[in-house]
C-alpha cells in the first residue's frame, strides 16, 4: 500500500482487512509513545476516514466502515494517549454520534473521559 510505504510490515500475516485494521490498530499504539511518531498516527487516521467513506459492502465482513469502527475506532479510547489526541482527529459531534463505538471497549465512564478531552480544548 502506497500510504504506508514507510511501513511494509504491517501488511504481512494480513489475510482480510479486519487483520489489517489490527495491525494499524496496533501501529497506532506504538506511534503514540514518545516521541510521536507525526506521520504514522496521520496516515492511519486519514486512511480510516478514506475506508469510512467507501461505498458499504454487503455484509459485515466486506464493509470497510464496519472493519474500521470494530478493530480500530473501538479501540482508540483505551490508549490513554490516542483517547486524549481524540479532538484532532474527530469533532465533538462525531464522537457524540459514534458513541456506541467509542464506549464499547470502555463502558459510559470511558465515554466521558473522551468528553473531557474536548473540554480541555
Amino acid at each position: 500500500m502506497r500510504r504506508f510505504g514507510h511501513r511494509p510490515e504491517l501488511f504481512e500475516f494480513v489475510d482480510s482487512s479486519y487483520s489489517m485494521w489490527t495491525n494499524l490498530r496496533d501501529a497506532l499504539v506504538e506511534a503514540y509513545k514518545d516521541p510521536w511518531d507525526e506521520p504514522t498516527i496521520r496516515t492511519i487516521y486519514e486512511f480510516a476516514e478514506w475506508c469510512c467513506n467507501q461505498p458499504r459492502g454487503e455484509a459485515a465482513k466486506d464493509d470497510l466502515s464496519t472493519c474500521v469502527c470494530v478493530c480500530f475506532y473501538e479501540h482508540i479510547p483505551q490508549s490513554e494517549q490516542a483517547m486524549k489526541d481524540m479532538p484532532r482527529w474527530f469533532t465533538l459531534d462525531e464522537v457524540r454520534e459514534m458513541e456506541q463505538v467509542f464506549s464499547y471497549q470502555v463502558g459510559n465512564e470511558g465515554f466521558q473521559k473522551i468528553l473531557q478531552c474536548y473540554q480541555s480544548h
